[in-house]
C-alpha cells in the first residue's frame, strides 16, 4: 500500500472482522496530505501502539514490538509503499505487506471511503 496519490478525503481501513476494530486506517486530508491511524497489536495481542486521530508521518514511522518484530514501517521518502503485519487483539495475524507482496488471512475486511 502506498500512501501518496490518494484521492483527497478519501480512506482504506483494515478491520478485524469479528471485533470491527480499525487495525490501521490510511487516509487522505482535504489536500490529499497521506494521514495514519493505528491500533497495533503484536503477535501476543498484547497493545503496543494507538493513534485514533487520522496523523501525518512527514518523518517516517516505525513501530516495533517488544520481541523486534517491526509492525509497521512509513518511509519518509514519498511515494515508498508502507509494510505492516496487523495482529488483531487475540493475537491473530489478519495481514503483512512487505511493500512488495501482501498476504490477506481470516478475518480481516477492508472498507474504503
Amino acid at each position: 500500500m502506498k500512501l501518496s496519490g490518494r484521492k483527497a478525503n478519501s480512506a482504506i481501513s483494515f478491520v478485524d472482522s469479528p471485533t470491527g476494530e480499525v487495525l490501521l486506517c490510511a487516509s487522505a486530508d482535504g489536500q490529499s496530505n497521506p494521514l495514519l491511524a493505528y491500533h497495533l497489536y503484536d503477535r501476543h495481542g498484547e497493545l503496543v501502539a494507538d493513534v485514533s486521530e487520522p496523523t501525518s508521518y512527514p518523518d517516517g514511522l516505525t513501530i516495533v514490538a517488544a520481541d523486534g518484530e517491526v509492525l509497521l514501517y512509513v518511509s519518509s521518502e514519498v511515494g515508498r509503499s508502507v509494510n505492516y503485519r496487523l495482529y488483531n487483539r487475540a493475537g491473530f495475524l489478519t495481514t503483512a505487506s512487505d511493500g512488495s507482496r501482501t498476504q490477506i488471512f481470516g478475518s480481516l475486511r477492508m472498507d474504503s471511503a
